[in-house]
């Protein structure tokens, strides 16, 4: 006698599975490896506007080069909000284009319907 095993679901990238809203279902992605990751979000992204927490920056501007490689074909806007890139604590404030970049993204916000916004996890316990 065989008893059941329970495995995590295997989906393909190209057709990542969503939550459904009304549900308030939570979906875990798994075993992503390699591009997988950023070839599943370019494909959400593809449907509505999509925010993604990264570890730190050079994780961010990793994920925003393979989502963009994969979303070159089309008019998908890929963004990244940067880090300030100095304490808070610092005598000097950030250098000039940080603060341009992240205004930039805030600008351009309201009017994204499509599109990844890619922002180190850092960024949301400043103030």
């Amino acid at each position: 006698m065989s008893l059941p095993q329970h495995t995590a679901p295997v989906f393909s990238p190209l057709t990542p599975p969503l939550p459904d809203p009304a549900a308030r279902a939570r979906i875990v992605w798994q075993r992503l490896l390699g591009a997988s990751e950023s070839l599943a979000l370019a494909r959400i992204a593809r449907d509505g506007l999509l925010l993604v927490f990264s570890e730190d920056a050079r994780s961010a501007q990793r994920l925003e080069a393979q989502i963009r490689f994969f979303l070159s074909a089309e008019n998908t806007p890929v963004y990244t909000f940067p880090d300030w890139e100095c304490l808070p604590y610092d005598i000097f404030s950030p250098h000039q284009d940080i603060i341009s970049q992240r205004l930039q993204v805030l600008h351009r916000l309201p009017n994204m319907r499509t599109g990844v916004v890619i922002a180190p996890i850092a960024n949301t316990l400043q103030r």
